[in-house]
């Protein structure tokens, strides 16, 4: 026995250390990459919620009788995604200052109404669905008028919720 060794004390190789720390760093990285993928698989996922009202800009800035458009982005949950998307509606108000909100997609296929100032109405460019200004159905393939979305006013200022409607059907129903 040498003289720096006590009784008892094992001599480590260098092999046998090397091993021993190989297999300490695979658990930690597995343990690191592990963990997400576990609790992903044992939490429930989020269930999608309703938009919350997105204040767009204030009533006073809307000119009466004339459709304006406004832009807001507002979050959307679904499960694991979440997604702060940009939307675009139409803003109507009328002589009493009551605003109504209309969504820009149209009901027949979802394509994206302009508003025509010089013909006075909404035109979609892929099947020329025509609407009025207050969003009824005057010609084409469109099955309903374009979908008035939740909005309200508070202190003078607009808030719009942002629904996504089902295309294509007579009824409206949400998405």
């Amino acid at each position: 026995m040498a003289a720096d060794e006590r009784p008892g004390d094992a001599m480590v190789s260098r092999r046998g250390f090397l091993g021993w720390a190989f297999g300490l760093s695979a658990g930690v990285v597995a343990l690191v990459a592990g963990v997400p993928q576990v609790a992903a698989l044992l939490a429930s996922p989020r269930k999608a919620k309703a938009n919350d009202f997105v204040d767009v800009g204030p009533v006073a800035d809307i000119p009466v009788g004339e459709p304006t458009g406004l832009t807001f982005v507002a979050e959307s949950v679904d499960a694991y995604s979440v997604q702060a998307l940009p939307h675009n509606v139409w803003a109507l108000k009328d002589a009493s200052g009551t605003v109504t909100v209309l969504s820009p997609v149209c009901t027949h296929l979802g394509c994206q109404v302009a508003w025509s100032k010089l013909a006075g109405h909404f035109v979609c460019p892929c099947h020329n669905s025509i609407f009025n200004k207050d969003g009824t159905v005057v010609s084409g393939p469109a099955p309903r008028p374009l979908d008035a979305l939740p909005s309200k006013v508070k202190d003078g200022v607009l808030s719009v919720q942002w629904v996504d409607y089902t295309p294509g059907t007579p009824t409206k129903t949400s998405v």
